[in-house]
């Protein structure tokens, strides 16, 4: 096989466009912005909602390749998307946790006016949603690198 099914390069390019930002916005935005700030709420909403659909994507994607021929992936490329996929179910399982141990459903989707945690580095998960994100930003980098400079990928993805 020569290239990648059309639902897997769909799914592929869609998510890769929406994690970028999504992990710039976590990174730039967020993260530096006061919980006090009320444009928080309503940031942290689109972040969290975005986040459980990009997962989702990604399962669903995780399930097509397994079920669909593909080209075969070797090497260093197979442990980054791998590591990539971890990443993808790490990132979420950790914000779920703060999400979860701060009640930031209640305060972020119900808005039952409880404030923002004032140091939402102090929430069970956080470190490793932001080392995650780190992490996911590195191996994205890799990919990149990877598909640039082996030009057949690229092919195949297109």
């Amino acid at each position: 096989m020569t290239r990648y099914p059309l639902a897997l390069r769909v799914i592929h390019w869609f998510t890769a466009l929406m994690f970028i930002p999504m992990l710039a916005g976590g990174w730039f935005v967020i993260r530096p912005m006061s919980s006090s700030d009320p444009v928080k709420l309503d940031a942290l909403m689109y972040h969290m909602a975005i986040g459980v659909f990009l997962v989702t994507l990604t399962l669903i994607r995780l399930v097509l390749r397994l079920r669909m021929a593909h080209p075969e992936t070797e090497g260093l490329a197979l442990w980054v998307q791998r590591a990539m996929y971890l990443c993808v179910v790490l990132m979420p399982a950790s914000g779920f946790t703060m999400v979860f141990s701060a009640r930031l459903n209640d305060i972020v989707f119900a808005r039952n006016g409880a404030p923002l945690p004032v140091d939402m580095s102090a929430i069970t998960g956080h470190f490793w949603h932001g080392a995650t994100a780190l992490a996911l930003t590195l191996l994205i980098g890799l990919h990149i690198a990877g598909a640039i400079r082996d030009r057949q990928t690229l092919a195949r993805m297109r």
